[in-house]
């Protein structure tokens, strides 16, 4: 009989995750965190190394060894197999039962399995557990399933026992191990069931009767590393392969106000630098270890403890690389030198913040300057590193959010990521809650300075701006990534350009979240970023339109364009109709086109120039104002760019279409991000500007063929703008022909009031040719034109002179 079989990480069912976290709402913060991790591509959302997997072996006739941020053996299966093995209990295990489901399904059926461990060390929900409960449910109902982790360890604290049995009954393993360790619980567990005993004398335990859970009574396990330490020799050397993830310590020394793990994990208790080189001798051994990951939370604490071991490390000249997390205010320029000498390729930092003052408040011992001095000491010495910051925390503000970009922007590390703050009741930060006004709780929440929607925005703001230094995605990606990517035969340079690549398909999907496809030119760039072993390499030009600088750039130009934007608009004009759908009609609008071809050679401009041109005098003699905001889609060239045109009473034509002209070619430099930036409220006013309201639109369509999106294509992705239109002048040239015509929402207009705008657009064609002074607000029609729209209506002919 085999005593327990450990199950390693479950990478569960993508799809299935995504629409559950989707059922929250796309506009919550555990949807908008998740949304930057995936694409939607074949019908189904695929993460960044399930599409290098796709397009590395396009065209690839050999044998696949898939792409995947767990391709390594875990921890939990070494460490808790060497335990049960010294305490004279058999095991088995499955590594990956995501990518190993025949080789679990085998052992569940053919095996005589007493217990069934399953850890939810790397679990933020219960759904990778669940799938792999009911697996085993379906293939063996006699094994007993064990389930603990931190996970487990921290839900009584957080809910009552009623909850608590919901909970358990909800997952439906026959005991769970409530520990900040349970090895010792394991253990007990599975002699107790081997002897028949009751489960009642073991410690630290819930476990099934009936239709309810017994949970048992308490005591504090350790399990000290120096006695635990794991023994390679039990596992094969083929798959343990390049990678193994270790720790040399217990706990940690700081007790940061946004982090429960101190407090689950108990005193802080780190290996002696001797035992520290027995692990990394015995790494040694196994012969094919290429890479080295350091779990402890603090492995340069304490900081001559850490130089000890480096030392060690350069003297050994182990001949493999590592990373490690790394606490900047806690290192010196000698211990960095060190780090690059003894082999390290990358650090994790938990920055956090760039802001002293939110420093302070997360309790944190590092501040700004720490980590502006370690990055290029860091860089110099040849080791990456990742910078992680936290936005949203109690007392955020827009102004210490952006003291984290400026810090990012300056120093550069090689990564960085920004997550949303995750309120966690096991939080020291939890009991200062009244303090700061927190309400709500997980990713749901709101406090005195923010909540979970504008910290979300901030995020994103800070994914599609930062441009010194590159995103790396959390869901089924992480720093390790890097460095595995690296030993699969990437250069640094070509990872970068991959993320690069990545990021950009992302941001895209930011841009237009409705969108169905993404931009081919993109994509093909991510496909060669895919394929560093081919001699093809992707063309970056359009990966740089949606660059950092280049939104930083466009947040400036929308910002000044639209500071100060007039109030009057479009709505102005709006009759007092019964009608409430949101039903938009056509009426066709007919001019003279000799009138327009003169125009044209006159002023050496196209027809959609001298259209807009002139659909700008109308809308301005309308409304009575000499500025208009719309928007403008010329299909083919600048495709949907918003506009803000001055339409100056006694300019003329000339000049009017010359700053026109002006206005189209800078929009068109900023287009990618406009309606991103533009729309959203509360970016704007971050700028110190104004959300413009777009009440009217042009469209002009050169050729039926053309193959950009249709404005209302575009405004799919803001429903709020589509719906805000009220007129739409829509031209479509089709060789010698030009066909025109009024778009209008039937709840705004009557017919005839468009009828009659077509008219007056007409005449106005009519009076330019002729006139290279022809001066605007001094057309023969413009005396009553400035009255709303339902006047214009009753007494059409007179108003436009007809």
């Amino acid at each position: 009989m085999t005593d327990c079989l450990i199950v390693g990480f479950n990478d569960s069912n993508f799809e299935g995750y995504v629409d559950m976290v989707k059922g929250m709402g796309t506009d919550s913060g555990g949807f908008r965190d998740l949304n930057l991790a995936y694409l939607d591509y074949d019908n189904r959302p695929q993460r960044s190394l399930d599409l290098l997997t796709h397009f590395y072996y396009q065209d690839n006739s050999g044998p696949r060894r898939p792409f995947s941020n767990t391709d390594f053996l875990w921890p939990v299966v070494t460490y808790l197999g060497t335990y049960l093995h010294r305490r004279g209990l058999t095991f088995d295990y499955v590594n990956l039962p995501a990518l190993e489901r025949d080789k679990l399904k085998d052992k569940l059926l053919s095996d005589d399995i007493l217990t069934i461990a399953i850890t939810t060390t790397l679990y933020v929900s219960m759904h990778p557990v669940m799938e792999l409960i009911a697996f085993i449910r379906e293939h063996n109902q006699t094994a007993k399933i064990i389930v603990g982790g931190p996970y487990i360890s921290n839900q009584p604290k957080l809910g009552d026992p009623v909850s608590l049995q919901r909970l358990f009954s909800y997952i439906g393993a026959d005991i769970f191990v409530i520990s900040s360790e349970g090895e010792a619980a394991l253990v007990n567990t599975i002699r107790a069931l081997k002897a028949k005993d009751s489960l009642a004398k073991v410690d630290n335990i819930a476990y099934r009767e009936g239709n309810k859970y017994i949970v048992t009574g308490t005591s504090i396990e350790s399990n000290p590393l120096e006695e635990n330490m794991v023994d390679y020799s039990l596992f094969p050397r083929e798959e343990i392969n390049e990678f193994v993830t270790t720790r040399t310590a217990k706990s940690c020394p700081f007790s940061c106000s946004f982090c429960g793990f101190p407090a689950r994990a108990g005193k802080y208790k780190y290996l002696g630098v001797d035992l520290v080189e027995r692990e990394l001798d015995a790494i040694r051994e196994i012969g094919s270890v290429t890479t080295v990951t350091f779990i402890d939370d603090t492995f340069n604490v304490p900081k001559e403890r850490f130089k000890e071991i480096l030392r060690m490390m350069i003297r050994n000249n182990y001949g493999f690389k590592w990373n490690s997390f790394y606490r900047s205010d806690h290192g010196d320029e000698e211990t960095i030198e060190l780090m690059g000498k003894a082999g390290c390729e990358g650090v994790f930092l938990g920055v956090e913040s760039g802001s002293d003052v939110m420093l302070k408040r997360m309790n944190k011992t590092a501040r700004q300057k720490d980590y502006i001095k370690a990055i290029p000491l860091l860089r110099d010495a040849g080791v990456t590193s990742h910078a992680n910051v936290i936005v949203g925390f109690p007392g955020e503000t827009l102004e210490t959010l952006q003291e984290s970009i400026d810090m990012i922007e300056s120093v550069k590390p090689d990564f960085y990521r920004a997550q949303l703050w995750y309120a966690d009741p096991v939080t020291p930060i939890w009991n200062k809650r009244e303090e700061y006004g927190v309400q709500g709780s997980m990713f749901n929440w709101s406090h005195d300075t923010m909540d979970c929607h504008t910290a979300s925005d901030l995020v994103e703001k800070m994914f599609v701006g930062i441009e010194g230094s590159i995103w790396l995605p959390q869901n089924g990606f992480e720093q390790w990534s890097t460095f595995y990517l690296q030993r699969r035969g990437m250069s640094l340079e070509q990872l970068k350009t991959f993320m690069r690549c990545w990021n950009a398909l992302i941001k895209e999907k930011l841009i237009y979240p409705n969108k169905s496809e993404s931009d081919p030119a993109l994509l093909e760039a991510f496909r060669k970023s895919c394929q560093p072993d081919r001699s093809a390499r992707p063309d970056m030009q359009p990966i740089e339109v949606l660059s950092g600088a280049r939104y930083m750039e466009a947040e400036q130009y929308w910002a000044n364009e639209f500071r100060s934007a007039p109030s009057s608009n479009l709505s102005v004009l709006r009759e007092q109709l019964s009608e409430t759908s949101d039903e938009r009609a056509s009426i066709p609008c007919r001019i003279e086109r000799a009138s327009l071809d003169e125009i044209m050679m006159e002023f050496d401009a196209s027809s959609a120039e001298v259209l807009l041109v002139a659909y700008t005098i109308l809308l301005s003699q309308l409304i009575d104002s000499e500025e208009i905001v719309m928007l403008a889609n010329l299909r083919g060239t600048s495709g949907v760019i918003p506009l803000r045109l001055s339409c100056r009473w006694g300019t003329s034509f000339g000049q009017l279409l010359r700053e026109t002209r002006q206005k189209i070619a800078a929009a068109q430099q900023n287009k990618a991000y406009a309606l991103h930036i533009v729309t959203n409220a509360m970016r704007m006013t971050m700028l110190g500007s104004t959300t413009p309201v777009f009440t009217a639109a042009f469209e002009y369509e050169e050729s039926e063929t053309e193959q950009t999106a249709s404005l209302n294509e575009v405004l799919q992705n803001y429903p709020s703008v589509l719906s805000s239109l009220g007129l739409v002048l829509d031209v479509k040239r089709r060789e010698q022909n030009i066909e025109m015509s009024f778009s209008y929402l039937k709840n705004w207009f009557r017919p005839q009031t468009v009828e009659q705008l077509g008219a007056y657009l007409a005449t106005l064609l009519t009076e330019i040719p002729g006139n290279p002074n022809f001066v605007v607000g001094e057309s023969a029609l413009e005396s009553d034109i400035r009255e709303p729209a339902i006047d214009v209506a009753s007494h059409a002919g007179e108003e436009f002179n007809l």
